[in-house]
């Protein structure tokens, strides 16, 4: 192994909670599965904890933040019980290298059928869906129809659900199926939506 390897570990320090837990649990024992060097794994393991704890934090606001800047809605001092989902985003999640693409994840996180993600609203990987298309088309990570708007069905009204999430908590909505209009803004990473009558 070289230097280049080494930099590799100390930045999976950073980014990989798991990895960053059971390095700080038993340095050797995490190091062992990894081709280096004895002089390297125990310059590895003498690494000030106190710096790998702080770096690894930084690094798990960060990536919090960049969720939150696509995704308002996503704050833990309205709804606290997101907190728990997060710890389990960043721990079973890789960074991904744009603020987006972080988006994209966490919504597909949440449209998963995780126990945490069960415990939330049913609406909640509804929302997550209709987040995770608005990103998608807005930057053309989605094709759009050639002609005309993209339309999608829910089970819940999520336009007025994303309004009034403004509001600390998770409002209590019944469930009625909805259609959702996306329409990309030519020249821009934006779409509008728009709800649609009932069929």
């Amino acid at each position: 192994m070289g230097y280049p390897e080494t930099l590799e570990v100390l930045a999976r320090l950073h980014v990989d909670p798991r990895f960053r837990e059971a390095w700080t649990r038993d340095a050797s024992q995490s190091l062992a599965p990894l081709a280096l060097t004895p002089g390297e794994r125990e310059a590895l393991g003498r690494v000030d904890r106190t710096v790998v704890d702080r770096a690894g934090r930084m690094m798990d606001y960060h990536r919090t933040e960049r969720v939150r800047e696509q995704l308002p809605w996503v704050d833990e001092t309205k709804r606290p019980d997101l907190a728990l989902l997060r710890r389990e985003f960043l721990r079973d999640v890789s960074p991904e290298v744009l603020n987006r693409e972080e988006a994209i994840v966490w919504c597909r996180f949440l449209e998963s059928d995780l126990p945490a993600v069960q415990r939330l609203p049913a609406y909640v990987p509804q929302l997550a869906r209709c987040e995770r298309l608005r990103i998608a088309f807005a930057w053309g990570l989605l094709p759009m129809p050639p002609v005309g708007p993209h339309v999608e069905s829910f089970d819940f009204p999520v336009m007025g659900l994303l309004a009034a999430l403004d509001a600390p908590g998770w409002p209590p909505v019944e469930a009625r199926p909805t259609r959702v209009e996306y329409l990309k803004v030519p020249g821009l990473p934006a779409v509008m939506l728009r709800e649609l009558p009932a069929t």
